[in-house]
C-alpha cells in the first residue's frame, strides 16, 4: 500500500481499486468498476471513503448475472486507535505495517450495528415489531425505506412507510442513544415541538414524523413567506434553562482552522485566502471580547440551519436533531441559519437554483438578517456567519460533487462576504459611538447577498445478501429538506486584516472540558436521497 500521511492519497488515488478489488474478491465477487462517491478527511490522522462500485457474484447469482450496484466504505488510521467500533466480523483488514485500512460493504458498518437491521423492507418490519412499533394499518402491505442521510461511522437516517403512515429511524453508536431520547423528551416536557420518541433500542431511535415540511424546501418555494424571523427566534428561546448544564459544544467558529485546513489538503490553491480568513475571523471576535461578554449565557441548538426546522402556513411548528442542545450564544444559532442560506443562495449563481428560487432566497436572508442583527451584535453575528459557512466549505469534496473545486472555491467566497459585512457592521458602530461631528451611518448593515443549494452524500461483508437494502442513490436531488447555504456578492471582498475595533484582546480561556473533536459532529450537508430500486 502507497504510505500517506492519512490515508487520504491511498483512499481517494488509483491505489483505492486494489483495496476494492481485494475486498470483494475475498467475499467471492468479481469488481468490475468503481468510483469514489465521499470522503471525510482529518488531516494526519485519518480518513474514510465511500465508493460506489458494480460487482458481480457468481457463486450466489451464476456466472451470466450482470453485475449490480454496491456500495463499499474503507478508513484508514494512522497514529490513533479506531474508537467505538462494534461489529468488525464484516469487515476487511489490510495492513502495511504503517496505514490501517479496514474495507466494509453496506449497510454492514462496523460502528452502526443497528443499520443493517432497518435498511432492508422485510428485516425492518421485524425490528419494529419487536420495538412495539406498528407502521399502518395494514402489516402485510409493503414498507418503503428511503435513506435520508448516510454519515459512514457516525450515523443514518432512513424514512420507513408503509400504508401512508411513515416513522424515522436515527441509526448512531450505541453508547449515545440514551442521551438523545433523554434529549428528546426533556425537550417535548417544556414544549419544545420535537419529535416524539416512539421506540430506542441501542442505536436506534424511532421518531414520529413531523407535521408540515422542512424550511429549506419552502423558504425556496415561497422565501420570506415561509415563516417569520421572530418566530425562529421565539422557537430557540424556549429551548429549556434545564438544558443548560448540558456539556458545552463549541461553536463553529472554534473550529476554523480545522476546517480550513480540510479545504487546503484538498485545494492547496486556496491555501492563503483561507489563511487570511481564520485570521480575520480570529482577530475580529477576539477584538469583540473587548467590548462585551462573550461567555455562552443561552441554551442554544446547536447546529441550526434551514434543514431542522419544520414550517406550515407561514409557522413554525417542529425542530429536528437536537442531539447538540446545550449552552451558547444565540449568535451561532442565528449565525449558522444565516449561513447556510446564503450558500443556498449562491447556488443561484452557478445555475444550481433557478433566479427566481435565488431570489426568494436572498430577500429572506435580508429580511431576517435585520431581526437577528437587533437581537444579537451585528459583528459578531457577520463573523461568525463566516466561520459556518467556512466549515460547509468542506463539503464539496466530501461528497464529490461534479465541479467541486469550483464549488468550493463559491463557498470560500461567500465566507469572505460574510467577512466584509462584518467590517461594515463594526464601522456602522464605531460611527454611531463617534463624537456628534461625525457624518450618520446606517444602524444595521444590509445582510450579504445570498446563496442556495441542495445535494446528496455515503461498504465488504463475508457475502453479498440476495436482498436489497435501502441505499444512497447517486443522483443529488433538488433542493430540499437536508441542503446546506450562505451569502452571496458580485465580487469577493478582501479578508486581510482584523475586522475594525478598539483594539485586539486575549481570546477567552478554553473550556476547561476541553474542545470537542471537530469530526464527531462537524456540518455534513446531509439531505434526502432518493433510494436505488430494488432488484
Amino acid at each position: 500500500m502507497a504510505r500517506t500521511q492519512d490515508g487520504s492519497e491511498l483512499l481517494t488515488g488509483p491505489g483505492a481499486g486494489g483495496l476494492l478489488r481485494s475486498a470483494v474478491g475475498n467475499s467471492g465477487g468479481v469488481l468490475h468498476s468503481w468510483q469514489l462517491d465521499h470522503v471525510d478527511h482529518r488531516p494526519g490522522r485519518s480518513t474514510k471513503a465511500l465508493y460506489r462500485t458494480m460487482v458481480s457474484w457468481p457463486e450466489l447469482d451464476g456466472p451470466q448475472a450482470p453485475a449490480r450496484e454496491e456500495l463499499f466504505g474503507a478508513s484508514a488510521h494512522i497514529g490513533e486507535r479506531e474508537k467505538d467500533l462494534y461489529v468488525a466480523e464484516q469487515t476487511l483488514v489490510m495492513t502495511d505495517g504503517d496505514i490501517n485500512v479496514r474495507v466494509w460493504r453496506y449497510p454492514h458498518d462496523p460502528w452502526l450495528p443497528m443499520l443493517p437491521q432497518v435498511c432492508y423492507p422485510d428485516v425492518v418490519g421485524r425490528t419494529l415489531a419487536g420495538l412495539g412499533v406498528t407502521l399502518g394499518p395494514d402489516p402485510t402491505a409493503p414498507i418503503v425505506i428511503d435513506v435520508v442521510s448516510y454519515r459512514p461511522g457516525r450515523r443514518a437516517v432512513l424514512r420507513a412507510a408503509q400504508g401512508g403512515h411513515a416513522v424515522f429511524l436515527k441509526v448512531m453508536q450505541p453508547h449515545r442513544s440514551g442521551e438523545i431520547v433523554d434529549r428528546h423528551e426533556r425537550l417535548l416536557a417544556a414544549g419544545v415541538p420535537v419529535p416524539t420518541v416512539i421506540a430506542h433500542h441501542d442505536g436506534l431511535v424511532v421518531l414520529e414524523e413531523l407535521p408540515g415540511r422542512p424550511l429549506a424546501r419552502a423558504v425556496i418555494d415561497e422565501g420570506v413567506d415561509a415563516c417569520r424571523a421572530e418566530d425562529l427566534v421565539a422557537l430557540l428561546d424556549r429551548l429549556p434553562a434545564s438544558m443548560y448544564p448540558l456539556p458545552l459544544r463549541p461553536p463553529w467558529t472554534d473550529s476554523v482552522e480545522f476546517y480550513a485546513g480540510i479545504v487546503a489538503s484538498s485545494l492547496p490553491s486556496l491555501g492563503p485566502r483561507l489563511d487570511a480568513l481564520v485570521r480575520t475571523i480570529r482577530d475580529g471576535l477576539s477584538a469583540l471580547e473587548q467590548r462585551m461578554d462573550m461567555r455562552p449565557h443561552d441554551v442554544v441548538h446547536g447546529d441550526f440551519y434551514e434543514a431542522q426546522v419544520f414550517v406550515q402556513d407561514g409557522r413554525v411548528v417542529g425542530m429536528l436533531d437536537i442531539d447538540t442542545v446545550g449552552p451558547g450564544r444565540r449568535a451561532d444559532d442565528l449565525a449558522c441559519l444565516l449561513a447556510h442560506l446564503s450558500v443556498l443562495a449562491d447556488y443561484g449563481n452557478a445555475g444550481r437554483i433557478d433566479r427566481a428560487m435565488q431570489e426568494r432566497v436572498e430577500l429572506a436572508i435580508r429580511t431576517w438578517h435585520t431581526v437577528f442583527a437587533d437581537r444579537v451584535d451585528p459583528t459578531e453575528l457577520a463573523l461568525r456567519s463566516a466561520g459556518v459557512v467556512l466549515s460547509l466549505a468542506t463539503g464539496p469534496h466530501r461528497q464529490q460533487e461534479a465541479a467541486w473545486e469550483a464549488a468550493t472555491e463559491a463557498i470560500v467566497r461567500v465566507a469572505e462576504e460574510w467577512v466584509s459585512a462584518a467590517r461594515s457592521a463594526e464601522t456602522a458602530r464605531l460611527a454611531r459611538t463617534a463624537p456628534p461631528a461625525a457624518a450618520p451611518v446606517p444602524a444595521t448593515p444590509s445582510a450579504p447577498a445570498v446563496p442556495s443549494a441542495t445535494q446528496p452524500a455515503p461498504v465488504p461483508s463475508a457475502a453479498p445478501s440476495a436482498r436489497s437494502a435501502a441505499v444512497p442513490s447517486a443522483a443529488p436531488r433538488s433542493a430540499g429538506p437536508e441542503s446546506a447555504a450562505p451569502p452571496r456578492h458580485s465580487a469577493p471582498a478582501p479578508s486581510a486584516g482584523p475586522v475594525p475595533s478598539a483594539g485586539p484582546v486575549p481570546s477567552a480561556a478554553p473550556d476547561p472540558a476541553g474542545p470537542s473533536d471537530p469530526d464527531d459532529d462537524a456540518p455534513t450537508q446531509e439531505r434526502r436521497i432518493s433510494s436505488i430500486l430494488p432488484r
